[in-house]
C-alpha cells in the first residue's frame, strides 16, 4: 500500500470512529448530564472534523504537478492544519462555557458505569490510533499523520481523566465532573495553539534546522567531480523543503561535463525523503597555476 494510501485509511478509520464516539457520549451526556461527556464529545467532534480536513489534505497533497502548481500540492497539509486550529479554539470555548454554567447552576450528575464504558471506548480506539499515526508518521513524515499522533494522544490522557472524575463523583465529589472538564477545554485550545506553529512555518517558508542544511550541503558536495558546496539556501514550500545551492567544478571541464556533475547533484537532493526541489548553481574553480 502506498504512503499516499495508507493515510487516506488511517484518516477514514479515525473520522468512522470519531463519529459513533460523538454519538456515544452525546447521548451519555443527555442521559447522564455528565459535564465530562459533554466535554469528550465536543473533542470528539473536533476529530471528526480533523480526520475529514486532513483526508482532504492528505489526497489532495499527493497530486502530481501540473501547469498551475509547478511544485506539488504539499501545501494542503498544513493549510488543513490551520483549519483544523481554528475548529479546536472555537470548540474549547464551547467546552468551557458549559461546565462554567453547570457550575453556577449545581446541576446533578447521574453516575452510571455505562459513562466508563464510553470513556473507556474512546481511550482504547484513540490508544490505537496513536500507535498507527505514528508509524505512518515515522514511515512518511507527513504533518497530517502528526497531528493525528498528537490528538489521539491528548484524547487518551483527557479519557482516562475523565474516567477518574467519574469514579470521584462516586465517592462524595460531584462537582469535579465539571471542574474537570475545564482543563480538557484548555487541553484542546492549547492542542491548537500547536497546530497553528507547526504549520505556520510550512506556509511562511520557514528555513528547515541548520543541522539538515548542513547534511544537504554535504550530501551536494560528496558527489564525484564536485570540489565544494557552498551558499546552500532552503525553505518550506508547504511540507517540501526547496533547496537552491551552489557548486565548484574544475575549469577544464566540458560544459556537458559540469551539466552532468550538476544533474547529480539535483537528483541526489532530490532524492531526500523532504526536498521538492532542487536548483543548482554551477561555479568554475580557478586553477591558480594557470594565466
Amino acid at each position: 500500500m502506498s504512503n499516499s494510501r495508507s493515510q487516506q485509511v488511517v484518516t477514514l478509520v479515525t473520522l468512522a470512529g470519531s463519529g459513533a464516539l460523538v454519538a456515544g457520549l452525546f447521548g451519555a451526556y443527555i442521559v447522564f448530564g455528565s459535564q465530562l461527556a459533554l466535554a469528550q464529545a465536543a473533542d470528539s467532534f473536533m476529530d471528526v472534523f480533523t480526520a475529514g480536513v486532513l483526508t482532504w489534505t492528505v489526497i489532495v497533497a499527493a497530486k502530481p504537478q501540473d501547469e498551475n502548481h509547478p511544485f506539488g500540492h504539499s501545501r494542503a497539509e498544513p493549510i488543513g492544519g490551520l483549519v483544523v486550529a481554528v475548529v479546536a479554539g472555537v470548540l474549547a470555548i464551547e467546552v468551557a462555557r458549559s461546565a462554567g454554567t453547570a457550575l453556577l447552576s449545581h446541576g446533578e450528575v447521574k453516575l452510571d458505569y455505562t459513562l466508563v464504558g464510553v470513556f473507556g471506548a474512546k481511550t482504547l480506539f484513540k490508544t490505537a490510533i496513536f500507535f498507527v499515526a505514528t508509524a505512518a508518521r515515522k514511515r512518511t513524515k507527513s504533518p497530517a499523520m502528526k497531528a493525528l499522533a498528537v490528538d489521539a494522544r491528548n484524547d487518551v490522557l483527557v479519557s482516562l481523566l475523565a474516567i477518574g472524575g467519574f469514579f470521584a463523583a462516586r465517592n462524595g465529589l460531584p462537582t469535579l465532573d465539571s471542574w474537570l472538564a475545564l482543563p480538557i477545554a484548555a487541553w484542546i485550545a492549547w492542542s491548537g495553539i500547536e497546530l497553528v506553529r507547526e504549520n505556520v512555518r510550512y506556509l511562511m517558508g520557514e528555513a528547515p534546522p541548520a543541522e539538515r542544511q548542513e547534511q544537504l550541503r554535504q550530501l551536494a558536495a560528496d558527489i564525484k567531480g564536485v570540489k565544494s558546496a557552498h551558499d546552500l539556501r532552503a525553505h518550506y514550500l508547504g511540507t517540501e523543503i526547496q533547496v537552491h545551492v551552489h557548486i565548484v567544478v574544475d575549469s577544464g571541464l566540458t560544459v556537458l561535463q559540469a551539466h552532468d556533475i550538476g544533474e547529480a547533484v539535483r537528483t541526489t537532493l532530490e532524492n531526500e525523503d523532504d526536498v521538492g526541489h532542487c536548483s543548482v548553481h554551477i561555479d568554475i574553480k580557478e586553477d591558480p597555476g594557470a594565466e
